[in-house]
């Protein structure tokens, strides 16, 4: 049986206001899906923690609503919320429903954010999950980095290693003077492993969005304001990248440099694997504070317009 040599993937950039109850994203989600669906993407990928709930301690299920969006309209969706771990805490979860409506993954969260990022998105700490996030579709293996994982390139090499050509990078938002580095990483990361990043996350205030599609050798769609991306990934393309060893030929017949995940020599990274003194304690972090009620107004439109201005400064000195 031929493996896939394409795949749609369109990705979700929702504006969240706080003057509308966390709830109606729900129904926000649905109709995002069937846009996906009706310009022909095969899985939509929405932001950290949407349609939610990203508050800890909200109840609402969003999960019949989608299964129920995914089935009528043909089209997988990636999509999380937060939800208690069973012991006081919660986790931050990334859940896989397919064309058919079915439940075909769930990831918690294995690094969540350091600092207070999560008290003042969603009132509380979040707890590590146990493992790494890996989702199969169709045959295709999926890597899922949440938020600031992808910042962590162990975690991108690894999921590459295991097989994954598509790294799902769904964030929460609030990036504000990061945005230009966190697009920038997502670029690197499908470079580096030869595969492709979808990137989105939620607008909180007048935020300027980071949603971006990128491949091995450039990036396919990008944008800053609320709506879908939607583009195609030369699967075949990237496969050839990863079987291939670099050349001096010229005119290169490549714009990133082939052969990266087997130009490896493993027994030179052994600290890569090791415990060492200084590293964050997750288990400790999630334990730190009880559950309150979130501040996103930082998140929002309060440091925007200089943020804007000191990233438009920085890409005219590239």
């Amino acid at each position: 049986m031929s493996r896939q040599e394409g795949f749609r993937l369109a990705v979700a950039q929702p504006s969240v206001g706080e003057d509308r109850p966390e709830e109606s994203r729900v129904l926000d989600s649905t109709a995002m899906i069937r846009e996906a669906a009706e310009a022909g993407a095969e899985l939509l990928l929405f932001p950290e923690s949407y349609p939610g709930p990203i508050t800890a301690g909200l109840g609402f299920d969003a999960g019949p609503e989608i299964a129920a969006a995914c089935k009528d309209a043909g089209i997988a969706a990636c999509w999380g919320r937060v939800e208690p771990s069973g012991d006081g805490r919660y986790f931050t979860v990334v859940h896989l429903t397919d064309r058919n409506g079915r439940r075909a993954g769930r990831y918690v969260r294995s690094h969540p954010a350091t600092g207070d990022v999560h008290p003042v998105l969603s009132g509380a700490p979040m707890a590590p999950g146990p493992a790494l996030g890996v989702f199969v579709l169709g045959g295709l293996r999926f890597g899922v980095v949440v938020c600031s994982e992808l910042w962590n390139p162990e975690i991108c090499r690894v999921l590459a290693l295991r097989g994954c050509e598509i790294l799902l990078a769904p964030a929460g938002g609030g990036f504000h003077r990061v945005a230009g580095n966190w697009q920038l990483l997502a670029r690197a990361r499908a470079v580096e492993n030869e595969c492709f990043v979808g990137l989105t996350q939620q607008l909180f205030g007048d935020e300027a969005g980071s949603a971006l599609i990128a491949g091995p050798e450039g990036v396919l769609a990008s944008g800053a304001g609320s709506g879908l991306l939607v583009a195609d990934l030369d699967l075949g393309r990237a496969r050839w990248l990863r079987s291939n060893d670099d050349s001096m030929q010229q005119p290169k017949p490549f714009s990133s440099l082939p052969g990266l995940l087997r130009a490896r020599r493993p027994e030179l990274y052994r600290e890569l694997g090791e415990q060492s003194d200084g590293l964050y304690d997750y288990e400790e972090a999630s334990r730190q504070s009880q559950t309150a009620k979130p501040n996103r107004e930082g998140c929002g439109p309060k440091h925007s317009h200089r943020d804007r201005k000191h990233n438009e400064i920085e890409d005219s000195a590239k």
